[in-house]
């Protein structure tokens, strides 16, 4: 429901909103100088306040809103209430995707904010005015596409050919005459450091090699990106020519075997660590790695923590957590965590708008529209106006959620389940809570919350 109205004030407050993408830089009357100075004069011919420029740099109008940094800081300034109007240029610096569109367009009438394009002429207020910005946004949204598929046609050319699609080139390989080649002076520290974990298996011995061999600042994270890169081998999408290879593919192959193994913790001594991989650092977002410790004449035990704050020092959550202990929680905890997760998905699910109209009538409806015409018993300029009305409704509702499959998680969790995991062994243990738990976040007091797979 929109707010009460806001009394207009005397001088209404405008921010002024200004995108251009990478490709768009060039073009005149799409950079960000020429678009500030024109919404600049606007804004003074017609009186208005100019409270804040919100410059959205080298973004496209087809990518999600959400990656778009100040035209969310302006939408938080609009649910602030702190603006009463929002200029651009033309419609496709707002957007260039109809669902995109309503979400906006729906905060700004509760907060009772309007827009306006000072190179085009739009009315929101009459029905044909609304379905003429459907039409524009929706042919803006087609151009998009086709410019698109235009983009990947000509860079799966490139690749086919051999040829560099980005100036940027990871370590060992360099651009030259537009053919991708090994870097003399960096190719070796790539060969070292694939021949160094094919020897020892661990990337931080790796990184630590390579950054004392060869005066270099690598981080683990690089080192495993580094190690993983098909372009090593002369791969990228799909053509295995593509490149110059520095490892041959043979080697590469194996090496992934070798990262695939570690990476689930099945290492030399035959220790399997049950939640590798599922627990986070609810402080920093990254994965708890697992350790053991076997004090003399006693049981060894199993424990996670953060590497990013023990290895690296760079978060402030230095706790370790027992996996015994956490297995306890969870078989004590694990029902009652499924139904309070269920419970608020529904509840949520109960306060979403509801579509106001059956997508499934308005589908049929299309489809007789479609036989309609075949049968001669319309016009096309009516099957053609019928059709965008009919597209434009469907692309207005709002989808309904789609539920997880809660009876699948009940149908592990029922029965006997803690006496049937007692049975299980480690590595059954670690591949049933895989089945179960997308991921198991730890506070910097151990406290557990879960995310279950959907």
């Amino acid at each position: 429901m929109a707010k009460a109205k806001k009394p207009v004030p005397q001088v209404r407050r405008a921010a002024l909103y200004i995108r251009v993408s990478t490709e768009e830089q060039a073009k005149k009357g799409y950079s960000l100088p020429a678009q500030k100075e024109d919404l600049e004069s606007y804004a003074k011919k017609n009186g208005y306040a100019i409270v804040g420029y919100y410059i959205d740099e080298g973004k496209s109008a087809r990518k999600k809103y959400t990656s778009r940094r100040e035209f969310m800081r302006m939408m938080e300034d609009v649910k602030a209430d702190k603006i009463d109007i929002i200029l651009f240029i033309k419609l496709d610096r707002w957007f260039r995707n109809v669902g995109d569109y309503y979400k906006i367009q729906e905060i700004l009438d509760e907060h009772n904010v309007a827009w306006k394009t000072t190179q085009e002429h739009y009315d929101t207020e009459t029905t044909n005015g609304r379905l003429y910005i459907n039409i524009r946004l929706s042919v803006a949204q087609d151009e998009c596409d086709r410019d698109s598929d235009r983009i990947k046609f000509v860079f799966e050319s490139k690749v086919a050919r051999g040829e560099p699609i980005t100036g940027s080139m990871p370590l060992g390989l360099k651009i030259e005459n537009k053919r991708i080649i090994q870097d003399p002076e960096t190719a070796p520290i790539v060969k070292a450091l694939f021949q160094h974990y094919k020897e020892h298996g661990s990337a931080g011995g790796a990184m630590r090699y390579i950054n004392s061999q060869y005066d270099l600042m690598l981080y683990e994270r690089t080192v495993n990106r580094i190690l993983r890169n098909p372009m090593y081998k002369g791969l990228y999408r799909n053509n295995p020519n593509y490149c110059e290879a520095i490892i041959q593919p043979e080697e590469f192959d194996s090496i992934q075997q070798q990262l695939e193994n570690r990476s689930i913790r099945n290492n030399q001594t035959g220790r399997i660590y049950i939640f590798s991989g599922l627990l986070v650092c609810d402080k920093c977002g990254k994965k708890y790695s697992g350790h053991y410790t076997a004090p003399p004449g006693r049981q060894e035990y199993y424990l996670y923590r953060c590497r990013n704050a023990v290895v690296y020092h760079r978060c402030p959550n230095h706790k370790h957590y027992n996996e015994e202990n956490l297995e306890q929680w969870l078989l004590l905890n694990i029902c009652s965590e499924l139904t309070q997760w269920q419970a608020e998905w529904e509840a949520a699910a109960a306060r979403a708008p509801k579509p106001a109209v059956d997508k499934a009538a308005i589908q049929r409806k299309l489809n007789r529209l479609k036989d309609l015409y075949v049968n001669d018993l319309i016009t096309m300029e009516q099957y053609r106006e019928d059709f965008t009305r009919y597209n434009l409704m469907l692309q207005q509702e709002p989808d309904e959620p789609t539920p997880p499959d809660f009876d699948s998680l009940w149908e592990i969790l029922s029965g006997n389940f803690q006496q049937i995991y007692s049975t299980l062994d480690r590595g059954q243990r670690r591949d049933l809570w895989r089945s179960i738990v997308q991921e198991i976040r730890l506070d910097g007091e151990n406290t557990p919350r879960l995310v279950f797979r959907k």
